[in-house]
């Protein structure tokens, strides 16, 4: 499969970082709007340039597109390929209007093409070794899930100076524009509908803490740095799930079933452990009971259980903290396109996690929200 991506910003380099996980995908050409920007790229990875998106659309031989382009420009872009005939996978959120999103799903379906996106760290190591303890009954009837993706107070950190590999700016304003919520509550929300299924209903809420992020944005143009919601599974499964750039960096997942809890540490983290810990959230034996009475008396969270193995990957990865092989989710597409089947994270799909990321985002004081999408 040939791909073009559009956008050589800051995440641009993890995706080609992980593309060489992959052969059987390969890098026809790339666009980004800012000719520098792209002539810094090509040089890097020594890629084709293509001087517009109207060109690299054109391009026959690329049949899947990945949009990696400014949230505010997700729907455009994708509009765009679809209707050149391109397979597309998007970065989070697919748009950030719930009825752009909508159309987009519904403009693929038209045309028979496969509309995807992230994030796919469920297909990593971490998510199938989870994936396959629920499914094998490893903690029993799951009746609660605790996500937290609490990425700490970065706009303390000196932001303005983090670079990608090529150079690019992490994009705090964009960041802080788009909202913590959209950039990373999908994670935990692709895991928790995989395994349970779609949400039935849901209550959030959401502020804006901190207004000034010391970029000099006005605090109306600044989106929320704090979220919650309460979700109803239609499987029965209830789960809470928090975002936020104020609370230390936390980004664990607890499954809480009638004989255990499954527990991961980082949902950044492709190979990242998984415990296994009985109801009361102690290890198994002597020793774990011991030291789970110990931490009671400590600071802070100690994550106790028995490892559960998992899959050994050989791969290239970046480094911290974004650990997930990112062209993992594209290349799954991309096998299930050749394939005549529908992607591992089909476009409903997709576009039920958006639906639940943009009412958590814009919760304001609290709502109880009754989700229209299905999958």
């Amino acid at each position: 499969m040939q791909i073009g991506i559009v956008g050589c910003g800051y995440v641009a380099d993890f995706y080609m970082t992980t593309l060489v996980n992959h052969p059987e995908l390969r890098l026809a050409g790339v666009y980004d709007r800012d000719p520098e920007r792209r002539a810094i790229f090509c040089r890097h990875y020594n890629a084709r340039a293509f001087d517009s998106l109207e060109a690299l659309l054109a391009e026959p031989e690329i049949g899947l597109i990945l949009n990696l382009t400014n949230p505010h420009s997700h729907y455009v872009v994708t509009k765009a390929a679809l209707e050149a005939g391109k397979h597309v996978y998007s970065e989070k959120p697919l748009a950030m209007e719930y009825a752009q999103a909508e159309a987009l799903v519904e403009l693929a379906e038209a045309k028979g093409l496969s509309l995807s996106g992230a994030p796919a760290s469920i297909l990593g190591e971490a998510g199938a070794t989870v994936r396959e303890a629920v499914a094998s009954g490893e903690v029993g009837s799951v009746r609660l899930v605790y996500a937290e993706l609490e990425d700490g107070p970065v706009f303390r950190e000196p932001v303005h100076e983090w670079r990608s590999v090529t150079g690019a700016p992490w994009p705090a304003e964009d960041e802080y524009r788009v909202g913590c919520t959209l950039e990373h509550a999908g994670y935990y929300l692709t895991w928790m509908s995989l395994m349970f299924g779609p949400v039935e209903r849901m209550t959030a809420f959401a502020s804006r803490l901190y207004p000034d992020k010391g970029t000099g944005q006005p605090p109306d143009s600044v989106a929320n740095d704090f979220s919650t919601a309460c979700l109803e599974f239609r499987s029965g499964v209830v789960a809470r799930i928090t975002c936020g750039l104020v609370a230390p960096q936390d980004r664990s997942l607890h499954i809480i079933g009638d004989r255990g809890v499954l527990t991961v540490t980082d949902s950044w983290a492709s190979q990242g452990p998984v415990y296994l810990r009985s109801p009361s959230g102690e290890a198994p034996g002597r020793l774990g009971r011991l030291l789970h009475r110990i931490q009671r008396y400590l600071p802070g969270r100690i994550f106790l259980g028995r490892k559960l193995p998992t899959p050994r990957f050989g791969g290239k990865l970046p480094s911290y903290p974004s650990q997930m092989d990112f062209a993992r989710g594209p290349a799954a597409q991309a096998a299930a396109i050749r394939a005549g089947v529908p992607a591992p994270l089909p476009a409903r799909f997709v576009l039920h996690i958006t639906e639940i990321a943009l009412a958590m985002q814009n919760a304001g004081g609290g709502a109880v929200i009754q989700l229209r999408s299905r999958f």
